[in-house]
């Protein structure tokens, strides 16, 4: 099978840094407050302006993207999907990584985030076949590339995405109103695999008949 793997929300718990990291902005700057721990996005979480929400990831995107650790169990189960014969595909749309504005940042952001991204998925021994810099929508590189199962977290790509391939959802508490035939909920990396196993089976006795 080819497996599509975002990184956001399934290679790194990225709303527990956004609080953490939030709320220390919060407390220096004086700005906002935590508003709803339930929330997808940084301005969902805290009662922040475009301009605010932007200032903030300015000071930390690349603190994020460098140092976020992995979460428990992704790399070992992404190997043992290698181990299966299953291609992996990196699925990403982490801001910066199609930008090629030198304005925010010193060089070029887009090359500099997308060497992070790599850098940071080689530290952390996850393997892939192929990392795909996809825009918001990931529909086409989804289609382009012939994924047979996603794994994303943001309710858009699930409800989105699952009109065209199978959907791993990793579970939180953001995405838990999110339902649909082709969409799967997984706790943890472990769930992911098992449910990877099944669907391969299914798909093998699908070509069969």
């Amino acid at each position: 099978m080819r497996i599509g793997i975002d990184i956001d929300g399934v290679l790194t718990d990225v709303r527990q840094f956004i609080i953490i990291e939030g709320l220390k902005y919060c407390e220096k700057t004086k700005k906002g407050k935590l508003i709803n721990l339930d929330g997808f996005n940084s301005d969902d979480i805290f009662d922040w302006d475009k301009e605010t929400d932007r200032d903030f990831w300015i000071k930390n995107i690349f603190s994020y993207a460098e140092n976020n650790p992995v979460i428990e169990g992704a790399s070992e189960n992404i190997q043992k999907l290698k181990k299966d014969n299953h291609k992996i595909y990196i699925i990403t749309a982490r801001w910066l990584t199609l930008n090629e504005d030198n304005s925010l940042f010193d060089g070029n952001s887009g090359e500099r985030m997308r060497n992070t991204v790599k850098q940071w998925l080689t530290k952390n021994n996850i393997i892939y076949d192929e990392i795909i810099f996809s825009g918001s929508d990931k529909s086409n590189s989804i289609i382009e590339n012939d994924i047979d199962v996603m794994i994303d977290d943001s309710p858009k790509n699930l409800m989105q995405l699952s009109k065209i391939t199978n959907v791993i959802c990793y579970d939180w508490p953001y995405n838990k109103k999110v339902e649909e035939n082709k969409i799967y909920r997984c706790n943890n990396w472990n769930e992911i695999y098992a449910k990877i196993l099944e669907l391969n089976k299914c798909n093998l006795e699908d070509k069969k008949t």
